[in-house]
């Protein structure tokens, strides 16, 4: 039986190779030795953020990233399911709704981000791409939400994140849920001119800028 420090190496090395196959035994290997799954997954977390390095220096390409996205997507759901089927419960921390706006159906860092949090015991409701602002705000509301992550990878989709901040504003809910708001074109300038409450550049920022807001 391998301990846990060589498992993790295995896991990172594997998932930084894209190596679906290992990633999953390294996995299944982890679970069976009733491992921490929150050390393992936080691995491949620190992998993911690696990927996403080579991916911006040129040295890995797009293929590779969505590669890599969805093999930790399928691990972290797992995962989870093995915990469940344990009965054990992780802490949950808040409930977070995450969608890419109207005209948009970019959403990788979006993925990447919403394993992140689950791994960081958050409620994550990912309504996926090209969702409506009504949409989001009304999904916010009914699930009582702590957080709002919505993201544009495009200039002319932008003007979905000022939408959802002027609808939350008709609703109660704004006293409560947070707006955090990401994409490529997306700076902290643009997020103080919509009236987010905080900015992302990447999936880490998310998960750190999530854990800042639920704190206060």
């Amino acid at each position: 039986m391998l301990n846990e420090d060589k498992l993790l190496v295995m896991g990172y090395d594997a998932l930084v190779q894209i190596n679906e196959k290992k990633v999953l035994e390294v996995a299944r290997e982890w679970m069976d030795n009733k491992y921490d799954p929150g050390k393992l997954l936080n691995k491949l977390t620190e992998a993911m953020m690696e990927i996403g390095k080579k991916f911006d220096e040129k040295e890995y390409f797009l293929a590779q990233f969505i590669l890599s996205s969805n093999i930790m997507e399928n691990v972290t759901k797992m995962v989870l399911e093995e915990i469940a089927g344990t009965g054990l419960v992780l802490e949950h921390k808040g409930t977070i709704i995450m969608g890419t706006v109207k005209n948009d159906i970019h959403d990788l860092g979006k993925k990447i981000a919403a394993s992140m949090l689950r791994v960081e015991g958050f409620t994550v409701i990912d309504l996926g791409k090209d969702v409506p602002a009504d949409i989001i705000v009304k999904t916010a509301v009914e699930h009582d939400a702590d957080i709002i992550i919505a993201s544009s990878m495009t200039t002319l989709s932008m003007t979905g994140l000022r939408e959802i901040r002027e609808l939350l504003e008709t609703v109660e809910q704004r006293n409560k849920a947070k707006l955090i708001v990401s994409g490529a074109p997306v700076t902290q300038e643009y997020a103080d001119l919509v009236g987010a409450d905080a900015y992302a550049k990447t999936a880490a920022d998310a998960v750190m800028v999530t854990k800042r807001l639920m704190m206060k």
